[in-house]
């Protein structure tokens, strides 16, 4: 019989990728939300948009802005150790602990991960531990943190991309707007909070592919949903902070996008575009289009502009 004083060993799994220990440790933290395997390892199912390190805890957010708080920052040493608590759909006092460590190993970097803490749930201590231990469980996802750690030979071209967010960005950084136009229309805050909610839907379709789910849809009605608009809104302080959780949300998108195959990219996906209420787009599209080029070419280039008619 387990008792609460049991000793139980701790998980231990390792992978070795070939960059340093600061991009090693920008990917697994800075970039979590576009490798952490979210359709099999995460709370909200379906639903699941993003997850990312956030005021010293681990969130995972919904595409219609729900939280589930995973853990809690203990250590914060950049570039070599990371440790949290962990209770992914449990209570704060219901935990275990996470280390990660950051490795120099030649021309790469050993990232171990060490999962301990077992003997705190006492008899049910050995299902608890089964369950980190097997196919699918932390090995697996470290190797889809390798899979965006390591540079790609065959991502997509995401410089116009990123061109089309730093230019939306500059254009919010600008500041001067007025008020809300009219009644209806959106202001300056809302505007990026639609970006951002619309990265965490893309986002969520990225991970969808890379699991090889079958039956994907984008929709956009979600992220220009008022009482959602204002959910984001009210997550940040200040302007310079949406700017910024923007900008974090907009590196995750490109990353997951960027970690697609030619055929997941080529795969179509069923879109569902919506504007002013009405739907003006219903139609199957390669997702490598939508997540590149009509982000690129249409959609951050038709915000910016918005944003710079919102100035008096």
């Amino acid at each position: 019989m387990t008792t609460p004083t049991t000793t139980r060993p701790p998980v231990l799994r390792a992978a070795l990728v070939s960059c340093d220990v600061e991009e090693a440790f920008s990917a697994f933290t800075d970039r979590i939300g576009a490798w952490w395997p979210l359709p099999t390892h995460g709370v909200f199912g379906e639903r699941a948009g993003g997850v990312a390190f956030d005021e010293g805890r681990l969130v995972e957010r919904s595409v219609d802005g729900d939280e589930a708080v995973w853990g809690e920052v203990l250590v914060w040493e950049p570039p070599r150790r990371l440790v949290v608590t962990w209770h992914p759909g449990r209570g704060a006092d219901d935990a275990s602990e996470v280390e990660v460590r950051f490795i120099p190993d030649g021309d790469g970097t050993r990232v171990e991960l060490e999962h301990r803490g077992w003997e705190r749930f006492g008899e049910d201590a050995v299902r608890r531990r089964r369950g980190y231990v097997g196919p699918g469980a932390w090995g697996a996802v470290l190797e889809h943190f390798a899979d965006v750690a390591e540079p790609s030979t065959d991502g997509p071209e995401l410089d116009g991309l990123r061109a089309a967010y730093e230019a939306f960005f500059a254009e919010a950084d600008r500041g001067g707007f007025g008020p809300r136009p009219s009644a209806g229309e959106w202001d300056a805050d809302e505007v990026l909070a639609h970006v951002a909610l619309n990265d965490l839907a893309m986002t969520a379709v990225a991970h969808a592919l890379v699991h090889r789910r079958e039956g994907l849809e984008f929709r956009n009605v979600v992220c220009q949903d008022p009482a959602v608009l204002a959910a984001e809104v009210a997550r940040t302080p200040d302007r310079a902070a949406r700017v910024a959780r923007g900008r974090a949300l907009a590196e995750v998108a490109m990353a997951a996008v960027g970690r697609l195959d030619p055929d997941q990219r080529a795969t179509t996906v069923h879109c569902v575009l919506h504007h002013d209420g009405e739907v003006v787009l219903d139609e199957r599209l390669p997702w490598g289009v939508v997540a590149v080029e009509v982000q690129a070419a249409r959609h951050l280039p038709a915000h910016t502009a918005q944003l710079a008619d919102l100035r008096p």
